[in-house]
């Protein structure tokens, strides 16, 4: 099944205000500011939805309060989502609506729903680096961001009680593959239709459930940078980052959402194909981070204000 990856997240939140500057300053580009919705998009064309707690479109969550209430993955073409509709036809929670689209639950009861995807991929301009012997760019300077301005949705992580059958769910039923995972308590998934190293991860831990946190890509580590230091001086505070994962070797920066869960700035993730070969973690903080900063920083601390 040629999934190839996110199409929109859906949220209900309590106040439209705080989603509406938050996902501004972010970086998304506001494209609908309805009484009844607010609608965000990446430069590729994948979206944020925001609706009221109280609005009755929105499918139930695994948790209260403000959170994510639907992943909507895009398919590659109709066949894709006719063999979709088929395979998850035998299920309770499986419907179409009046658009065509396929929507179900997942065993760890998050609303999922499936449909041609609306995404174009970007290609952009390479950041060019200098590295000792090789010189790329000469007689110029390298790019400062003043914010960040993501451009790809890249995956959404769920926290989830049943963990092996969340993950076989995905795997054996719609077709995502294991690209690497954490001993007994995370699986890292992508679909069979992006390179993207993974789309989706389920994460095994304490009495956690629901939506845990939604990453977008940005085109280099000094925008992680520029987005993370914008995003603070905003007032939003870091979840934790800037750090590096060695699972996926992104860079990372997650501030807290008021929408639910976190926000995630992320770079230089690997990209897969189904010659890689997944891998197994011991779960420890030196398996989350190669290194990282639990509260942020701020632009300017320490010496550049006179503070030794």
């Amino acid at each position: 099944m040629q999934i190839v990856g996110l199409n929109s997240v859906v949220y209900g939140v309590e106040d439209f205000d705080v989603a509406l500057r938050y996902w501004t300053d972010f970086g998304l580009q506001l494209v609908m500011d309805a009484p009844d919705q607010i609608i965000f998009c990446t430069p590729e064309g994948s979206q944020v939805h925001v609706r009221r707690l109280a609005d009755p479109m929105l499918a139930p969550a695994p948790v209260a309060g403000p959170t994510v209430r639907q992943v909507v993955w895009g398919v590659q073409n109709q066949r894709t989502l006719d063999a979709i509709a088929a395979e998850l036809g035998q299920d309770a929670s499986m419907r179409t609506d009046e658009a065509g689209r396929v929507l179900a639950t997942d065993p760890a009861g998050h609303a999922i729903a499936f449909e041609l995807s609306c995404v174009e991929p970007m290609v952009q301009p390479a950041t060019v680096f200098n590295t000792p012997g090789h010189a790329m760019r000469i007689n110029a300077a390298a790019q400062i961001y003043p914010r960040a301005y993501p451009s790809h949705m890249s995956h959404v992580v769920y926290a989830v009680q049943n963990l092996q059958e969340t993950a076989e769910f995905y795997e054996k039923r719609l077709g995502f593959r294991v690209t690497d995972s954490y001993t007994g308590s995370g699986v890292f998934l992508r679909p069979a239709g992006s390179a993207d190293h993974h789309s989706l991860f389920l994460l095994q831990r304490g009495d956690a459930v629901g939506f845990h946190h939604l990453a977008f890509d940005v085109r280099d580590i000094h925008e992680v940078f520029g987005g993370g230091l914008f995003m603070t001086s905003r007032g939003w505070k870091t979840h934790i980052g800037p750090g590096r994962h060695p699972v996926s070797s992104a860079y990372f920066w997650y501030f807290k959402n008021p929408c639910g869960g976190a926000a995630e700035y992320d770079f230089d993730a690997d990209i897969c194909d189904d010659s890689w070969v997944a891998r197994q973690f011991v779960p420890s903080a030196e398996a989350f981070a190669e290194w990282a900063f639990p509260d942020g920083v701020q632009r300017y601390q320490g010496m550049q204000t006179g503070k030794a």
